[in-house]
């Protein structure tokens, strides 16, 4: 949540510009409000503003440092006042934070007490006065390390301080990346923000800070306030992965990328699939977990790995403490996640290495404290993925279990060949006529406000994810149901007309599928078959690849379309929807 980026000595002394051209990369993560400051000859100046970016601009001064802010908002309301940066009394000391700080109240009440005045809502604000309190006494590094310390909950600080001239920041939970540019400095939430100008970066720890000045930059150890010695790695990113390149949202340009990520996955992480297949087979637990899109990708995963023979648990994060105590030595725990910074995910994850589990992450995001938390990384390798709905982080995760679960079979070389062969069929059914009978649908569909879709063994979490692209798209209520649960009431929702999405593949399942089709067809139901086949109970079809036990990931992928071009009908933004963020750093 929340966006963050700074910029020390800007090449063009522009600084304030070049924060809010970072801020609207970064506006995925956070667009109730945005806000900048800058150092200016005498104090430091503020521009905020609710609302997205869009096409902003500002009227700061001209200047070579700056910070700023795009807000999701967690205490206090959608307003000027409650936009980032927070300023102290004095107005030398602009801070800005993402995460929440839970014993706020208190050390509000006591600096209210010292004199200092409030303008906002916000737990940020305490902050700002915080440092100014303790900086009468102590240089201002120091003051924000203590003042860091006194914090409770997951942070992340970023501090403009007047006199030094620098950025000081600080990582406790919530992500932050330095950027290592040409004699140029860069702090931001996530690399996006500034790889057009370097992919050399240094991603901060928990407990970690840094300050950034003219010179360079200098890491810290917040507990001890000693120096460390800051090592930077090179990002293989691309500056055309964090860009539009001609589409007209990131979310309908990273479905399309789809078609080489998907199969890129058969050239990565082979070592640590073979090692994991080797540990399974020898009698390991295996529990899949993750939150929203995650945690169907892992329902997923466990219907594979039952098609191998392997037992699994699937179990949501933020359902994962009751069913902690079954963790043991023996077991290993998936965490699937986009960004490796999902609170509720590292909250299990910790949990259960406390039980004695090995931690295998399933991510995309590099340099994330997931991956820190780990003994075992499946990086995916689908490059940045800036649309807050995810699409090609999903379809990366669950072809790489997928081919884990080749691997535990000893068929991992035969998975390979048909995740490959997933690449080229997708390539060639991704074609102006499907698109055409997907955009025709979803204009049929634009003014519906209640969808259903059902599914069977594979297909059922496919119906979870394709509902959840739909509601987080075009914010259309779409609920997804197991096709055997019909009959135990939920049929009593169905009207005439009323849109029922069939998911299903040329399985031995098929005729049950087709018969809660017919079910739900004789009560007025509209019938939407996305399916490898033809079928008298289906009112309009989409067809898909017949494609086995992978039919799944171009059903999903329907969902995907489907919700984009619902989306952009109804007046939505596909790429930033309402009340949504990226990354969930709070619990």
């Amino acid at each position: 949540m929340c966006g963050i980026f700074g910029i020390i000595n800007d090449n063009n002394n522009q600084a304030a510009t070049s924060v809010l051209e970072g801020l609207k990369k970064l506006e995925y993560r956070g667009y109730d409000s945005w806000g900048i400051s800058i150092i200016s000859e005498t104090e430091i100046k503020i521009d905020k503003h609710i609302g997205k970016i869009g096409e902003a601009k500002t009227n700061l001064p001209v200047g070579l440092i700056a910070l700023g802010h795009t807000r999701w908002a967690t205490h206090g309301g959608v307003t000027d006042n409650n936009a980032h940066p927070h300023l102290d009394c004095t107005k030398k000391i602009a801070v800005i934070h993402n995460g929440i700080v839970e014993n706020y109240q208190g050390i509000k009440e006591d600096l209210l007490k010292k004199g200092h005045q409030f303008i906002s809502e916000t737990d940020t604000e305490v902050i700002a006065h915080l440092i100014e309190e303790k900086s009468k006494l102590k240089k201002i590094n120091e003051a924000i390390f203590e003042t860091f310390k006194l914090l409770r909950g997951s942070n992340a600080i970023a501090v403009l301080d007047f006199k030094t001239q620098t950025i000081i920041a600080c990582r406790n939970g919530s992500p932050l990346v330095v950027g290592l540019g040409n004699n140029q400095y860069f702090l931001a939430s996530d690399v996006p923000a500034f790889l057009k100008e370097t992919n050399k970066v240094y991603f901060l720890n928990d407990g970690e800070a840094v300050v950034l000045s003219n010179s360079g930059v200098k890491l810290f150890d917040i507990e001890t306030e000693k120096e460390k010695k800051l090592i930077p790695q090179v990002l293989d990113w691309k500056l055309e992965d964090a860009e539009k390149g001609g589409y007209p949202h990131f979310l309908i340009k990273e479905i399309y990328e789809q078609i080489k990520t998907i199969s890129k996955t058969t050239s990565i992480n082979e070592k640590e699939i073979s090692e994991l297949a080797r540990k399974i087979n020898s009698g390991y637990k295996i529990v899949l977990t993750g939150c929203g899109t995650a945690s169907y990708c892992a329902l997923a995963a466990r219907y594979f790995f039952a098609q191998q023979g392997v037992d699994a648990q699937a179990i949501p994060s933020y359902e994962f403490m009751p069913f902690s105590k079954f963790i043991d030595k023996k077991t290993l725990v998936f965490a699937i996640s986009q960004s490796g910074e999902t609170a509720d995910t590292l909250i299990a994850v910790k949990e259960a290495k406390k039980r004695g589990a090995e931690i295998v992450a399933v991510i995309n995001a590099r340099g994330s404290t997931l991956e820190r938390l780990a003994d075992i990384v499946l990086s995916v390798g689908a490059g940045p993925e800036i649309a807050v709905v995810s699409t090609k982080a999903f379809t990366t995760q669950l072809s790489t279990l997928y081919l884990l679960t080749t691997a535990v079979a000893n068929k991992y070389e035969e998975g390979k060949n048909k995740i490959n062969r997933l690449g080229k069929v997708l390539t060639k059914w991704l074609d102006v006529q499907s698109i055409n009978r997907l955009i025709s649908l979803a204009k049929r569909l634009m003014d519906e406000e209640h969808m259903y879709l059902i599914g069977k063994h594979l297909n059922y979490p496919a119906t979870l994810e394709f509902a959840l692209k739909i509601k987080e798209t075009s914010y259309i209520h779409a609920e997804p149901f197991a096709a055997g649960e019909l009959k135990h009431g939920v049929i009593t929702l169905i009207q005439k007309g009323t849109p029922c999405f069939v998911l299903a593949s040329n399985d031995e399942i098929k005729e049950e599928v087709l018969s809660s089709a017919a079910e739900i067809k004789a009560r007025g139901g509209l019938i939407i078959g996305v399916a490898p086949f033809e079928s008298s109970d289906f009112d309009v079809l989409i067809k898909t690849p017949d494609l086995g036990d992978l039919t799944i990931f171009p059903n999903i992928i329907v969902g995907q379309l489907l919700g984009y071009y619902l989306g952009v009908g109804r007046g939505a933004d596909p790429d930033k929807p309402r009340n949504l963020a990226k990354s969930v750093t709070v619990k």
